[in-house]
């Protein structure tokens, strides 16, 4: 019987072979601008989970904080990004989401990324909604220009703080610290 373990490590935490691997792991997914530089991209308390079968890691996911601004009140939420198995179609993405939401349950955080695999997500736990993205809005802080994502649904878990519901209850524009993640 295999050995299935989660490990759960801040970005500050990661060995330079786990950064090569998501970033290998991101090239292989996204193309050849995703490469992260983990110092400038990621915050310090950016989380990675990662799946390992028999010690390898076989499927990961970052979990980075994200500053909000919704109908004048600031929220901090847990942006998903970087979500992917290695291995495919071996239930290690649905065991990745599982403790993803299980670490989001105890902490109570609500979480929110962007995806075209809303399906995959939606199976193995998370809340979907189409085109949700482009109801997020990058403020740049020097020029003030307000730049919209205009592809992708959303993924998410509605924590304590019910953000993700009252978001979905109006059709008011959400200001986001960061133009991607």
């Amino acid at each position: 019987m295999k050995t299935i373990t989660i490990e759960i490590k801040k970005v500050k935490e990661l060995t330079k072979a786990e950064k090569n691997l998501i970033n290998k792991n991101r090239i292989k997914e996204f193309g050849k601008t995703a490469i992260i530089n983990f110092s400038k991209d990621y915050e310090p308390d950016t989380f990675f989970f990662f799946v390992k079968d028999e010690g390898k890691i076989v499927a990961f996911v970052g979990l980075r904080p994200i500053k909000i601004n919704y109908l004048g009140k600031q929220y901090k939420i847990g942006g998903i990004c970087s979500l992917i198995s290695i291995k495919k179609k071996r239930s290690y993405g649905r065991i990745l989401i599982g403790a993803l939401l299980s670490y989001l349950k105890k902490t109570g955080k609500s979480a929110l990324g962007f995806t075209h695999q809303t399906k995959f997500c939606e199976k193995a736990g998370l809340g979907v909604e189409k085109d949700f993205v482009k109801r997020f809005i990058y403020k740049n802080p020097k020029t003030g220009e307000e730049i919209i994502d205009n592809d992708g649904d959303g993924i998410f878990y509605n924590g304590k703080d019910n953000f993700i519901k009252k978001v979905l209850s109006t059709k008011s524009k959400v200001y986001i610290s960061v133009p991607h993640w």
